[in-house]
């Protein structure tokens, strides 16, 4: 399922009148004049750089398609050559950040400038966007992103999702610069990743009974996760594995009941909700399990976030286990909600000795955030802004404006660009606290066929809000780009959904 990067079918002198980048950069000046690709026109790198190189090369392939990839030369001269296109690495760009870039197109030559290799791509994704049938209007762009952490959750677990699908999700995350996939790899109906130390894992928990007599479901192999993580690398998207504890859990315990409090049996779920079995606290095998997946998991994610979940653990089995009491009157908590904090706080602390950061959803609020973890507010902004106040980093994503799951006419795409991650009347100096935010999408009612028309058009608008400027959301303008931006996605092969109106949202 590999993504297709065409020309855009035929010139369109309209396009050039009409500019269409999405996200809107931060400044944008039209100049006279149109850039035309010549049949002598090829990419240059300044010599010996490999990073600028590895983006020429993606650039080449793509902005030639359905034609032979552009060719690449070492640019030895002050001035290039009439109809190419010039990549830089400008160190002294220290304004613009390890994100931004410039992106100067003249009726001659076209050049990418940026301090890192980071900005290059990115100032590769709006020069692929403005880029149409052979032509560009001449512009000059200076842009740089508003947050850091500008993300995609994608729940393989309830659904498994192809190889191929997964890429090409990356490819559209990186077209729309955002830089983190949270893969979500582990769940009640489902466990997708292989782990050579727990066999049973990708044998049993990988597996649910479909309801007609047979199996549904999947994993990946390691060699898979390397595949995928080398590509998501590649197009500067890190990709955030969540393994989820101590709830949600019924998939692990299928296979190993004695992880539970009560020993089971268990299946792996079929059914949506939230389990009552989870893993037990009291009992050092379920810690001395999870230290066994997470070296494996650590071995195959080389970036610096682990998510572990967290969220909608029920207490039930905790409150009637005696080894979960023994633990709490042996560590002095006073009741279960401090029994998870301990349970999460022990999980962080191995993490951090091995320089992961940990993330955990905003329940881990309800005992307090282990010191550096990370929470993801998604149940509103006053979880976040109750995390900021406590001094952690929070990455905001509300069920009410960023989970495609929902159908459109729930909330429109017009909902998410009016969507700012910072709580409103957040003081000035916890604001830094805001890393930045991630659309969501569950799979409960979401397999791999209808995700995208479930995301598209709503993720495109999370990308302005993740990376435009927050002082200018006009949506007749944003719809007149959306519409262009559309075309652009259906001719990629992209199975954009409705642009929904007015949504029928009742919740805050």
């Amino acid at each position: 399922m590999e993504l297709i990067w065409p020309s855009w079918t035929k010139p369109d002198p309209e396009a050039a009148k009409r500019p269409s980048l999405l996200p809107r950069p931060m400044s944008l000046e039209r100049r006279e004049g149109i850039f035309r690709l010549l049949k002598e026109s090829r990419i240059f790198v300044e010599p010996g750089s490999m990073e600028a190189r590895r983006i020429a090369e993606y650039l080449a392939v793509r902005m030639a398609a359905p034609g032979p990839a552009l060719p690449i030369s070492e640019l030895r001269m002050i001035a290039p050559p009439v109809g190419t296109v010039s990549l830089q690495l400008d160190r002294e760009m220290k304004d613009a950040g390890e994100e931004g870039y410039i992106l100067e197109a003249k009726p001659e030559s076209v050049t990418v400038r940026a301090a890192h290799s980071h900005g290059l791509f990115y100032g590769v994704q709006t020069l692929l966007q403005y880029y149409a049938g052979g032509e560009m209007p001449c512009t000059l762009i200076s842009d740089r992103p508003r947050f850091p952490w500008r993300g995609f959750h994608l729940d393989c677990a309830r659904h498994f999702m192809e190889k191929d699908f997964v890429k090409k999700v990356i490819d559209l995350l990186a077209f729309h610069k955002l830089n983190r996939l949270h893969w979500h790899l582990t769940e009640d109906q489902g466990w997708r990743i292989e782990i050579e130390r727990y066999p049973k894992l990708t044998e049993i928990s990988a597996w649910r009974d479909d309801g007609k007599g047979g199996r549904y479901g999947g994993f990946y192999s390691k060699a898979d996760i390397r595949e995928i993580v080398a590509y998501a690398s590649e197009r500067y998207v890190t990709i955030v594995p969540e393994i989820e504890m101590p709830g949600h859990t019924q998939g692990v315990l299928a296979a190993y009941p004695e992880l539970s409090c009560t020993g089971g049996p268990f299946n792996v779920g079929t059914e949506w909700g939230v389990y009552k079995d989870v893993f037990c606290a009291g009992n050092d095998k379920v810690f001395e399990f999870l230290e066994g997946v997470l070296a494996e998991v650590l071995e195959l994610f080389p970036g610096q976030w682990i998510h572990i979940g967290a969220d909608e653990c029920p207490k039930d089995r905790w409150n009637e286990c005696p080894k979960c009491q023994a633990r709490m009157k042996k560590e002095g908590l006073k009741d279960a909600f401090a029994l998870q904090t301990w349970f999460v706080g022990r999980m962080a602390k191995w993490l951090r000795k091995r320089g992961k950061t940990v993330i955990a959803w905003d329940e881990i609020l309800e005992g307090g955030a282990p010191p550096g973890t990370i929470v993801q507010a998604w149940r509103g902004h006053q979880h976040a802004d109750r995390a900021a106040r406590a001094g952690s980093d929070v990455i905001v994503s509300p069920y009410s404006h960023v989970y495609f799951d929902y159908d459109p006419k729930f909330f429109s795409t017009r909902r998410v660009l009016m969507f700012d991650p910072v709580p409103p009347g957040m003081p000035a100096n916890l604001i830094k606290h805001v890393l930045g935010t991630e659309g969501l999408i569950w799979t409960e009612y979401t397999p791999q066929e209808t995700v995208e028309q479930k995301v598209f058009p709503r993720l495109c608008a999370l990308s302005e809000v993740a990376w435009s400027p927050a002082n200018d959301r006009d949506w007749p303008e944003f719809q007149n780009r959306l519409t262009a931006h559309c075309h652009r996605l259906r001719a990629m092969g992209v199975d954009v959904g409705p642009e929904a109106g007015e949504e029928t949202w009742l919740w805050p």
